[in-house]
């Protein structure tokens, strides 16, 4: 190794086919920060570049949330609405309806407004580079392997 620099945890190849099936089943968990609000999901992949979760936001949920880390999102199904304004005063803002096949993202420090419409989960992939470790359950945890 050379001086001075310091080691970097390296992420590694890494591939996940989504079970629908296993999230259908998944646990409901309080989204934090949002009293009230429940979501399932389960991290698909966790590398130290990139954390990817499969995350289902119920019919009518209403909730706020501002990001830590710059994220990345695809729609797979249902709708939302969302409100998104940005740092660093929060008066720039931007609404948008998402449906399926959607990729949109946040930037760091971005808050939303999220109003799940229709009668359907809103499910989507997230992409949280890097990972925020967050404590999602892996998909071998729901199948209790």
């Amino acid at each position: 190794m050379p001086i001075g620099l310091a080691p970097t945890v390296r992420s590694k190849f890494e591939h996940h086919k989504i079970d629908e099936a296993a999230l259908d089943g998944a646990p409901m968990f309080d989204l934090p920060f949002n009293p009230g609000v429940q979501i399932r999901g389960y991290s698909a992949i966790n590398q130290p570049n990139c954390q990817i979760i499969i995350e289902d936001f119920m019919p009518g949920t209403e909730f706020d949330w501002t990001f830590v880390h710059d994220e990345m999102q695809y729609c797979i199904s249902g709708e939302m609405e969302v409100e998104v304004s940005l740092p660093p005063l929060y008066m720039e803002t931007t609404k948008a309806h998402i449906t399926p096949g959607t990729v949109f993202s946040y930037p760091v420090g971005a808050r939303k407004h999220v109003k799940v419409i229709g009668d359907a989960p809103f499910r989507h992939l997230c992409f949280c580079p890097p990972s925020p470790d967050y404590p999602f359950p892996t998909l071998e945890q729901l199948k209790g392997s």
